[in-house]
């Protein structure tokens, strides 16, 4: 008996330009094939062969493939953080170092990761985009010329204790249509640290499971200054939660045009042009389960007091802008697979292989 291993690569429509480009392949599956293009197993081999620019596919694997070290300009693609097919099986490594060269322009999506350290001085490491992960957390620079422009948007951040997003001194952090998860009740666990002046947290959606202080506070925010803060939607399940902002030694963080919610107690208001303590009416949420949960629909109904009531006239939370927010986490650049069918899954050897393979488009 042969074992018969697919991997298929579908590009349409992307903006990169394939032809200057290598494509490598990674996978660390036990009965992975050493040959038609599967000669990496780690992915740090494949980006060590790789020029700046090039394109590395990480295979789905129940095996971890740890750390990697940015020392170039690379995308790295897998199949999502959560896809409906392959029994959900993910790419999952451990920490993305920027530390060992300049890797500015770089771009990740649809794998997931523990952590993204954009913390080394030495290097530039400007523009990076991060997509459509499932990540604990993400780490800028302590220098304000360092990892500055980065683009995070599409993600599912899920961290128990950890920061989901500390940017530091890095400047110019446009954080825009994801979903934030504090899963811990611990009301002391910040998600946002050390945001300044030039972060946008625009269009996202944040779920706090945290219990209230015994002064019904929460600490979202620690040490931000100057963060806009606009178009998002806050969701507070703890008990006994009144306030998000007291805490943290924060200052001038401007909302604007957020929504908050609070089903089992009442918040008290950020005011001015903000929607407080109303339910977002969401198409479908069951906040038992966690906002990537496929069955979620987070769009909102249309009697939703977030409908039309962004800063741009649009709705609030992850629907709104450029970016087409996926629940699966699929790259956006890249056709996903819907179905894939073996109509003739035994045969005698020279025969053909009957496949039916189904994908839909992510983007136009």
């Amino acid at each position: 008996m042969k074992k018969l291993f697919f991997f298929v690569v579908m590009l349409t429509g992307t903006s990169f330009t394939m032809q200057s480009q290598t494509v490598r392949y990674v996978d660390n599956n036990p009965s992975a094939p050493t040959n038609a293009g599967f000669n990496y197993t780690t992915v740090q081999a494949a980006i060590d062969a790789s020029v700046a620019g090039d394109i590395i596919y990480i295979q789905p694997s129940p095996n971890s493939y740890g750390d990697i070290q940015m020392n170039k300009r690379i995308i790295l693609y897998g199949i999502a953080h959560n896809p409906e097919l392959n029994a959900g099986q993910t790419a999952t490594v451990s920490n993305i170092l920027f530390r060992y060269g300049d890797a500015s322009g770089s771009k990740i999506s649809g794998l997931v990761i523990n952590g993204i350290y954009l913390d080394n001085g030495t290097y530039q490491n400007n523009n990076v985009i991060i997509t459509n992960n499932r990540i604990a957390t993400i780490q800028g620079n302590s220098r304000v010329d360092r990892a500055n422009q980065a683009v995070i948007s599409g993600n599912f951040f899920y961290s128990g204790s950890s920061v989901a997003v500390d940017n530091y001194n890095s400047q110019d952090w446009l954080i825009t249509n994801n979903t934030f998860s504090r899963p811990n009740s611990y009301w002391g666990y910040s998600l946002f640290q050390r945001m300044n002046n030039t972060t946008f947290l625009n269009n996202n959606i944040i779920l706090s499971r945290q219990n209230g202080d015994g002064s019904a506070r929460v600490q979202l925010f620690t040490t931000c200054n100057g963060t806009q803060i606009k178009n998002n939607i806050f969701v507070f399940v703890g008990t006994s939660v009144a306030d998000f902002t007291s805490l943290g030694s924060n200052s001038s963080l401007f909302f604007q045009n957020n929504l908050t919610y609070a089903p089992s107690s009442s918040l008290n208001p950020l005011g001015g042009s903000n929607i407080d303590d109303q339910d977002p009416l969401f198409v479908s949420f069951n906040s038992a389960t966690e906002l990537n949960n496929r069955n979620n629909d987070l769009h909102l109904q249309g009697g939703s007091p977030g409908a039309g009531a962004g800063t741009d006239g649009f709705d609030l939370g992850l629907y709104n802008g450029t970016f087409p927010y996926s629940i699966p986490g699929y790259p956006t650049e890249l056709p996903y697979l819907t179905d894939f069918v073996i109509n003739n899954n035994i045969l005698s050897e020279g025969t053909d292989l009957n496949i039916n393979v189904k994908a839909n488009a992510n983007t136009n």
